[in-house]
């Protein structure tokens, strides 16, 4: 322990300034990303009940779990979040801009999607927010968000009913067809079988009109299916949007906000990775230090015969005295004293 102590005292102001290098540049930074944030959040009471129960594993569905509809609902829309289509139209309702290079378009949106925060708060409440650089932003954003949010719902259940509908076209055209034809059959049967009929003809007779029966019954029911479809997407929008409340809307707040985990996160960084530099300096420092430290060594370094050793040198101000290598060179090859004396005299 004694040697990295020396060997810090010895590279200590290599050590402050890489201290300086990384903590002084990393706490500019976490105070610019905390001071240049703004942070805006909206609070969402939803009731929605239908899915109460969410399967685990999608090999075994059998295995479910109770999800809330405040968690079924900010799941979803972590959903949204994650896909590029969604947040290129929420940028859109916003005055921020997609940039044209595919590299840099990557980016912003990565960035993009980091700035938001999904917590669920309860059973029926969660909340979204937004950290922007401005205070108007952030506002803009949520609200932008829920209502594409919104906007995508309602087109998803316009395509689920367009798909219905032609469905139920499809079923209409094959059942007036098969009321065409069972018209025709019983149409055939009265022109060749003048009453009085007998008993195998009017049996034969009632089965012709119960098939026309049943294909009038059906085109009938498949158009009641069409015109209940047509009024399913505004019932179930109506619905949602008592489902889906905004109890608390973004506001525009001009106090930096929300930058505490970011700048936390920096600075915590900055200061590791300084103090990662100053270990590995100790650690490598001592190491080359403690190379030349043993007769041994010194016998399988200097091409000579091994005539003195040195216990200790003694620590010094100068500068050569601060690696053993340096101190056994001043020691072993120091000039004379002037004090000896010429020979002769």
């Amino acid at each position: 322990m004694r040697r990295y102590l020396d060997t810090a005292r010895r590279y200590r102001w290599v050590i402050l300034i890489v201290l300086a290098l990384t903590w002084i540049p990393g706490a500019a930074l976490a105070y610019s990303e905390y001071m240049t944030s703004y942070e805006a959040d909206a609070t969402i009471w939803t009731q929605r009940t239908s899915q109460q129960f969410a399967s685990i594993s999608p090999q075994d569905p059998g295995l479910t779990t109770f999800a809330t509809p405040a968690s079924e609902q900010a799941s979803v829309l972590k959903q949204l979040l994650a896909t590029r289509s969604f947040l290129r139209e929420v940028v859109g309702r916003t005055n921020l801009r997609v940039p044209d290079d595919p590299s840099d378009e990557r980016k912003f949106f990565e960035d993009f999607t980091k700035r938001f925060r999904i917590d669920v708060l309860g059973t029926n409440l969660f909340r979204v927010a937004y950290r922007a650089r401005d205070p108007r932003t952030g506002p803009e954003v949520v609200l932008a968000t829920l209502d594409q949010r919104q906007e995508h719902l309602t087109a998803s259940r316009a395509a689920a009913t367009e798909a219905a509908a032609s469905f139920y076209r499809s079923e209409l055209s094959l059942a007036q067809s098969q009321a065409l034809d069972a018209q025709r059959e019983l149409d055939r049967f009265d022109e060749g079988h003048r009453p009085p009929l007998l008993p195998p003809d009017e049996y034969q007779q009632r089965q012709l009109r119960l098939k026309l029966e049943d294909a009038k019954a059906r085109i009938s029911d498949v158009k009641g299916r069409i015109d209940r479809s047509g009024v399913m997407p505004g019932i179930l929008q109506m619905a949602d949007s008592l489902d889906f409340q905004v109890v608390d809307k973004p506001l525009e707040d001009v106090r930096p906000s929300g930058g505490i985990r970011p700048a936390g996160t920096i600075l915590g960084s900055a200061m590791l990775g300084g103090l990662a530099l100053v270990f590995g300096l100790i650690v490598g420092g001592t190491v080359l230090a403690g190379r030349v430290g043993a007769e041994a060594d010194i016998g399988r370094r200097v091409p000579a015969t091994l005539f003195a050793t040195i216990p200790e040198v003694a620590h010094r101000k100068s500068w050569q005295s601060r690696e053993l290598r340096s101190a056994l060179a001043a020691v072993a090859f120091a000039p004379a004293r002037a004090d000896h004396g010429t020979p002769g005299q």
